[in-house]
């Protein structure tokens, strides 16, 4: 019985740390280290969508999500998308960003890959709210497509931006609690003995 626990605690974060092979989240700007930031009423600030890497592989030439806002206070402006990326759709019903047929774009071995810019705008949010990069509607998953032939797609999670309050960053700028750290069958057995 304690061996069969042990074998489903393992596929359990063997799950969560695939899911830290790459994410798709906005931030307060291009270090990726802050996901946080004030918006008083009648301003705009710019949240800048990054691609961050972790484990996981180089991506390339589009990402399909959806943003969620807590508050109908708040409204998207037009995002900036750099170089030759195309947009379809809006960021509330399901966006897919692509580069245009031909081009090509990889991150290579970059840690962080800035994606956009998307500028937010409070016309009557007093208190705290979110951003969360959610799943496309057109793909059922937050999707970027892969630095390889035919450019595959691949699911990487979403994260979660706060205005007007704070998130633990780079902790866990994700809103969600990730078993990050890389273990041995070894060092998973001896937290249950």
């Amino acid at each position: 019985m304690k061996l069969l626990s042990v074998m489903i605690l393992v596929l359990l974060f063997a799950g969560a740390a695939n899911a830290c092979d790459g994410i798709l989240s906005l931030f307060a700007d291009q270090s990726a280290t802050k996901c946080f930031a004030d918006l008083p009423c009648c301003q705009s600030v710019p949240m800048y969508l990054m691609y961050v890497r972790g484990d996981g592989p180089e991506i390339s030439n589009g990402m399909a999500f959806r943003l969620e806002k807590s508050s109908a206070g708040a409204a998207f402006l037009e995002p900036q998308w750099p170089g030759d990326f195309l947009q379809f759709g809006s960021l509330e019903d399901g966006i897919d960003v692509v580069v245009r047929a031909g081009d090509s774009w990889c991150s290579g071995a970059d840690a962080v890959s800035y994606m956009g810019t998307i500028p937010v705008v409070n016309f009557a949010e007093t208190g705290e709210f979110t951003v969360k990069v959610v799943d496309s509607p057109h793909y059922n998953g937050v999707i970027v497509t892969l630095c390889q032939t035919g450019y595959p797609l691949y699911n990487v999670i979403g994260g979660t931006f706060v205005f007007n309050g704070t998130c633990k960053c780079p902790e866990d700028p994700y809103g969600t609690i990730l078993a990050v750290r890389q273990s041995s069958w070894g060092g998973i057995k001896s937290l249950y003995r």
